[in-house]
């Protein structure tokens, strides 16, 4: 059984179940409302928080990003011992499920991965990587400057902060994650694969999503109107939607 905290929302009368994986400096919450929507259409969703963030911030950071991988293969044992799962991933979120995909086709029937992150591409920027040096305190600011807003930071108390601080550690290997080479093989995903963006969302997300649609066999490609990458946030409709298209009916 995981570690993990682990939450479960479910539809009352269920016709499926998806996992939902957060992506870096998230938690588990911030896909509330998407689940919320996904109950009403029938759908039941898990939500964890990933080793070293949020309530699993008590198990501490994990060594490397293959333990989070396996911890998600643990989750989809104990979600969905019978038979192969659908899990939606955002972000690392979706680098982990694309992984995990990879490395047990068997135990998965279709995911989707929203704007994963391509580090080991030549021209994936610096900035969204670990840099050579940094504190985890350091890595926390600097990322959370690129991808949400220094003034974001400002408007934050200090509990907020002392929490996004605390989860430096995992941060790091987040950003460290497929720097150095791809974590996965796209031709070992067996699973129905929908990869998913939002067109104003920044230019590398966005390529990193169309190159990876022409590496994995048969992908599809669906794209959230004015979102960007925090779409599961700002568009928790428009993302149930793009969760929905990720169930292998």
């Amino acid at each position: 059984m995981s570690d993990l905290h682990l939450q479960r929302i479910d539809a009352a009368d269920p016709t499926a179940t998806v996992i939902l994986v957060h992506g870096a400096l998230d938690r588990h919450n911030s896909f509330r409302r998407v689940a919320r929507r996904l109950a009403d259409d029938g759908i039941s969703s898990v939500l964890y928080d990933r080793r070293g963030y949020n309530k699993s911030l008590d198990v501490g950071p994990p060594r490397d990003f293959e333990r989070h991988v396996a911890d998600l293969l643990t989750i989809v044992d104990e979600v969905s011992p019978d038979k192969p799962a659908t899990v939606v991933g955002h972000s690392i979120g979706a680098l982990t499920t694309l992984t995990a995909a990879s490395v047990a086709p068997e135990r998965f029937a279709s995911i989707g991965a929203f704007e994963p992150p391509t580090g080991w591409k030549d021209w994936w920027p610096d900035d969204l990587c670990l840099l050579d040096g940094e504190t985890p305190e350091q890595s926390v600011r600097r990322f959370h400057d690129v991808i949400i807003g220094r003034a974001a930071w400002e408007g934050t108390t200090e509990s907020v902060r002392a929490m996004y601080l605390a989860e430096g550690p995992a941060l790091q290997i987040d950003l460290a994650a497929g720097r150095r080479a791809a974590p996965f093989e796209p031709f070992d995903i067996t699973a129905k694969v929908a990869l998913g963006k939002g067109d104003a969302s920044m230019p590398e997300h966005i390529r990193a999503v169309d190159e990876l649609a022409d590496e994995i066999p048969d992908a599809s490609v669906i794209t959230i109107p004015n979102a960007g990458h925090g779409a599961h946030r700002s568009h928790p409709t428009a993302f149930a939607n793009f969760v929905g298209s990720s169930l292998n009916k």
